[in-house]
Parts: structure tokens; C-alpha cells; sequence
């Protein structure tokens, strides 16, 4: 994937959630799960660096002088909205939710990425999702890190055993019901 399919990815879900939060008349709230966000992300950052063992305390300021960045760019869709209301244009603070939206999307995939890599289960369709996202070079770590039991585990062959235990399951239930 490339970085703008990435980003746009990002945005169809900011927009969603942006209008989500609009028809429910949310704008402080979403800053506030925003925050939230972003402590969670701390978290489990802090988290997967300590079992992955790859503290760096650059990376960590990084991320720090990012979230920083990213109110400052709420300041500025505040801005945008204060010079659309003086105009006398009321944008009911969709600027700022929409702003918001996108990077609380963004730190929930965060967050689901840092789990994924401290080793906690994953649906496969959402584990499919994350490599994808990060074949881009540019992504946050450029591959996502399977839990070492689970890399040992080949996709074909957990098919193929499932279906041997669907199999099983039915002829069981069939004897079971010959019996009744």
C-alpha cells in the first residue's frame, strides 16, 4: 500500500466517525477520547517496547513531539472555524471534528498495532489489515511482529486441521442423533 492509499484509508474512517460524532453533536468529546487515545497508545507503546525489548527513548520522545503536533493542528482547524463563524458561516465545529476524527482513527490503529506486536490475539481479518498497511516503507515499523508461536504456524495447515475438526464434529453429532 501506498502512503496516500494509507492515509486515505485513515480519512474514510475519520469521516465516518467525524460524522457519527456531528449528528450527535459531540466536538469536546471527541478531543477528550482523543486524549484518551493517545494515553492508550502511550501505554501500550511503553508496553510492546518493554517485551519486545527495543526501548528507545528517541522513538519515545518522537512520539511525544507528535501528539503535540497533532493538538496544534486542532488549534488551527479552530482557527479555520473561528474565520468561517466571523465570516459569518456556523460550521457547528466540523472542521475540528473532522480534524479530530482522523486522528483518533489514527491512534486506534495505533493502539490495535502495538497489541498486536505485545503478542494478544488478533481477528485475522484485522492482522491482514495492519500487514497491509504496513508494506508501505515509510509505516511506523514496515512489518507487524506475529507472536513467535504463532509465526511458527502455517496458514494452509490450520485450514486443513479445522476442517478435519469440522468433520469430526458432524460425524459426531450424527452418531449422537442415531442414537435418539
Amino acid at each position: 500500500m501506498t502512503r496516500l492509499q494509507i492515509t486515505g484509508f485513515k480519512s474514510i474512517g475519520a469521516l465516518i466517525a467525524s460524522f457519527g460524532m456531528y449528528m450527535l453533536h459531540i466536538v469536546n468529546e471527541a478531543i477528550v477520547v482523543l486524549v484518551f487515545f493517545m494515553l492508550l497508545d502511550m501505554v501500550t507503546g511503553v508496553l510492546r517496547s518493554f517485551l519486545t525489548k527495543s526501548w528507545n527513548s528517541t522513538v519515545g520522545m518522537a512520539g511525544i513531539i507528535k501528539k503535540v503536533a497533532i493538538f496544534v493542528l486542532i488549534g488551527m482547524a479552530g482557527a479555520v472555524e473561528y474565520i468561517a463563524l466571523s465570516a459569518g458561516q456556523d460550521g457547528k465545529g466540523l472542521v475540528i471534528l473532522a480534524v479530530t476524527s482522523f486522528f483518533i482513527v489514527n491512534e486506534g490503529i495505533s493502539i490495535l498495532e502495538n497489541c498486536a506486536q505485545i503478542g494478544l490475539p488478533i481477528p485475522p481479518i484485522l492482522y491482514n489489515v495492519l500487514e497491509k498497511l504496513h508494506k508501505d516503507p515509510i509505516g511506523k515499523e514496515q512489518s507487524l511482529l506475529r507472536h513467535p508461536s504463532m509465526q511458527k504456524m502455517d496458514k494452509v495447515q490450520l485450514l486443513k486441521e479445522n476442517e478435519v475438526l469440522q468433520q469430526e464434529l458432524l460425524i459426531k453429532e450424527t452418531k449422537e442423533e442415531e442414537k435418539l
